[in-house]
């Protein structure tokens, strides 16, 4: 891997997205993808008594299915990115304890999926065979983190926000031998070309 610039970085070795996960709550299974999602919950608690601990349970079994659906033993996973909406990263911190991966914590909100997948590149160039990369999110919970707890009774315009219930998941290793850019820019850099 070597830097080309300020902020591009050119892969010798890139990864290869092997699987893909998803699980996400009755609301997403009610739109135009729902065909697309290995599976769709019932009710947003998923037999667990927070909306928090459903949203551990998400995680850990969009996980557990892309770890099946790649053919890979966990025992080869050499770490998981993932993160969600929450203080601490709790719901996947606490969710993929137990998969006895080394867990890196990754929080950017709307961003975290495609930074865990960053990150799980970087490492799969450098020192990772197999790396998983993950991100969750629970309406409910984030309502109460960031805008009115449900439990208030709020009115919500139509016009409001809705929070993906869900988690997606993939699992990268490090298979192609060609070269390939990665590039992160900010407006100002893409506007002027630099």
């Amino acid at each position: 891997m070597e830097k080309l610039g300020k902020q591009t970085i050119k892969f010798n070795n890139p990864p290869t997205i092997t699987a893909t996960a998803s699980i996400v709550g009755p609301k997403e299974a009610q739109g135009p993808l729902a065909k697309y999602f290995d599976q769709t919950l019932d009710d947003e608690f998923w037999g667990e008594k927070t909306w928090e601990k459903a949203e551990s349970k998400i995680i850990k079994e969009t996980v557990n299915t892309v770890v099946t659906k790649s053919g890979i033993s966990s025992n080869e996973i050499d770490c998981l990115f993932a993160g969600d909406l929450l203080n601490q990263c709790i719901s996947s911190s606490f969710g993929l304890r137990e998969v006895g991966v080394p867990f890196f914590g990754v929080f950017g909100a709307c961003s975290t999926f495609v930074e865990s997948m960053s990150l799980g590149a970087i490492a799969v160039e450098g020192f990772a065979n197999n790396v998983v990369c993950a991100t969750s999110s629970h309406f409910c919970s984030a309502e109460k983190q960031f805008r009115f707890p449900l439990e208030l009774g709020n009115q919500r315009p139509q016009t409001s926000q809705w929070t993906v219930t869900g988690s997606r998941c993939c699992c990268s290793i490090q298979e192609w031998k060609w070269s390939v850019y990665y590039s992160y820019y900010s407006w100002k850099d893409y506007r002027y070309g630099y």
